[in-house]
């Protein structure tokens, strides 16, 4: 999974907050400390919905990438580098199509990113316009990604900041800041 999924991944699972309200029902349901992807299932199955249904615009821009190279072999030093500065300020948009029954019941997967990564959440508070999530995803190629999500929604927008902090790649630790950004904006295409 690319650095590109894993921040695509976290933005879109925030998504979910625009479909879910944290206070009912409790989202830790068996109160182990952690919340599988069946337990975000069932709070949004669960949850009055506020996403409104149509063509959505979602942007996620790199904000500020950390990285030591010296933990590459010596002749990959100084490529990398250069590679990842060149994302910063990089912005990525991508357009969604959300049905009307996509609204009423979201998925979490279809916010989720790839389905090799396997992510369990510490967080999911959704409520009020506020989004404060937490997460943490092991991908058997990128490692694993530990990633915050704070920000406000309503009906047709969100925005947040990501801080993903990233283990156990080929590329050594990594810290990403990002933002990310989805508005509604219009009815999806015929």
């Amino acid at each position: 999974m690319s650095i590109i999924k894993f921040v695509g991944a976290g933005a879109l699972a925030s998504a979910i907050a625009l479909a879910a309200c944290s206070t009912e029902p409790e989202a830790d349901a068996d109160g182990d400390g952690t919340i599988t992807q069946d337990e975000v299932e069932s709070v949004l199955a669960n949850s009055d919905l506020t996403l409104s249904p149509g063509q959505w615009e979602n942007t996620v821009e790199f904000v500020d990438i950390e990285f030591d190279d010296s933990q590459l072999p010596p002749e990959a030093r100084g490529m990398v580098g250069p590679m990842l500065d060149a994302m910063r300020g990089q912005k990525t948009t991508t357009d969604r199509c959300i049905s009307e029954d996509e609204a009423k019941e979201p998925a979490a997967e279809m916010f989720s990113g790839s389905d090799a990564a396997d992510c369990e959440y510490s967080k999911f508070e959704f409520g009020g316009g506020s989004i404060d999530m937490a997460m943490v995803c092991k991908d058997p190629q990128s490692g694993t990604a530990t990633i915050t999500n704070t920000g406000s929604y309503d009906e047709t927008s969100y925005s947040m900041e990501m801080k993903i902090s990233m283990d156990g790649s080929e590329m050594g630790p990594m810290k990403i800041n990002a933002k990310a950004a989805g508005k509604r904006v219009g009815d999806c295409p015929e």
